[in-house]
């Protein structure tokens, strides 16, 4: 009698706990099969509402035995995978193709959680309370918490790499950034990643690179989209915005630290002391008005809420766009555009110089190597420089 009391008991719960799970799993699965864009903009809160539930029912599990163990530590283990941008899946499948794997298992899991629930006699007589089941619930609660950041940021470091094609990777122990050198009839292009804010010895070394002998001429092209028409926000426009950054992470800003000579006197022109050692510097990027109209627009409401980021503008766009308008401004306007700027003027001038230098921001040098490859560029070898040590201030 006891014991049918506790089953009938219990039994409400976790037909309640199934069927939450069934309704977020089903909400989040749609929600990524809808989304056609890059994943790392996928902006519906479903994944983060069944986190947030997976991990309430964790933590009430630990003191409530009436919820089965092999599915409360199934579903935070699916959960906390998928949350982590999908690792260890993401190693064979591409982000996307991983995280709807990943869906479809948590609703499987949902739907057999809740036929288990409310099929009579299935679910065994479970107590209220059980000291057991508290040290094992307790037990995973305490490795999952420990786990799921190193997880995210194993994942995220995948991502990273995959997105950037190599020329981004996330370490423990810092941010790598990577030069690859391409050749052809004699000629060598460097494709070197760039971060706007770095150690100041990532430029001190990417200036040596510069400042080493060459037969000829060398040509450097120079990133950043000049505003003669004063549209953008101005503290990105005059710079402030990386340099505020910059001075409160111990770090150097590019434009501060990248092609200056510590040993330059006062007052003198370094780009002299440059050419004099055979180096060419010239600008390689559009201007702000080169933009499509409707890119325009959209980047100046993309930084202008940069500019007054908070916890509001983090969670959502920006107001009147959409991820799909965040996606075609970032590849077709910001980078395939600016790209084709690089190019024409690469193309201009290659046949005049032994080696050109492009120390451009990583998300444009992957399209990059392959306009490259397409002109007849081999990739003969590379180098990767340390561009943040996380732990450089500990030493």
């Amino acid at each position: 009698m006891h014991a049918s009391t506790a089953a009938s008991s219990t039994r409400p719960w976790n037909v309640l706990a199934a069927s939450v799970l069934l309704l977020l799993a089903g909400w989040t699965l749609a929600a990524d099969l809808a989304h056609k864009g890059h994943f790392l903009l996928q902006d519906s809160f479903s994944s983060i509402f069944l986190g947030l539930f997976a991990t309430l029912w964790m933590f009430v599990a630990v003191v409530f035995a009436g919820f089965p163990k092999r599915f409360v530590i199934a579903a935070i283990l699916l959960t906390t995978v998928r949350l982590s941008f999908a690792w260890p899946l993401v190693i064979w499948f591409d982000l996307r193709s991983a995280s709807l794997v990943l869906d479809a298992f948590i609703l499987i899991l949902a739907l057999a959680y809740l036929a288990v629930s409310l099929k009579s006699g299935t679910l065994r007589t479970r107590p209220w309370l059980r000291w057991q089941h508290s040290v094992a619930m307790g037990a995973t609660a305490m490795v999952a918490s420990l786990l799921s950041l190193p997880v995210s940021l194993l994942g995220l470091a995948r991502i990273i790499e995959d997105t950037s094609a190599g020329y981004v990777r996330l370490t423990p122990s810092g941010i790598d950034l990577t030069e690859r050198i391409f050749e052809k009839e004699g000629r060598r292009v460097h494709l070197v990643g760039m971060a706007h804010i770095a150690d100041s010895g990532f430029y001190e070394t990417l200036n040596q690179s510069l400042a080493g002998p060459v037969e000829g001429r060398r040509l450097v092209l120079l990133e950043g989209v000049s505003d003669a028409d004063k549209i953008l926000p101005r503290s990105f426009a005059s710079g402030d915005t990386y340099r505020a950054m910059a001075e409160k992470l111990g770090l150097a800003e590019q434009a501060l630290g990248f092609a200056v000579q510590s040993n330059t006197e006062p007052g003198k022109d370094s780009r002299s002391e440059w050419e004099a050692r055979g180096v060419d510097f010239r600008r390689a990027d559009i201007d702000v008005r080169e933009l499509d109209p409707e890119h325009r627009e959209q980047l100046v409401t993309l930084l202008s809420a940069m500019e007054n980021l908070d916890l509001a503008s983090f969670l959502s766009m920006p107001e009147g766009m959409s991820t799909e308008d965040l996606e075609n401004l970032i590849v077709e306007g910001l980078v395939k555009r600016r790209n084709d700027k690089l190019m024409e003027v690469f193309l201009e001038h290659e046949a005049r110089y032994a080696e050109v230098f492009i120390p451009w921001g990583a998300a444009h040098l992957p399209d990059l190597e392959r306009r490259l490859t397409a002109l007849g560029y081999e990739r003969v070898t590379e180098n990767r420089r340390r561009g943040i040590d996380f732990w450089k201030r500990f030493r």
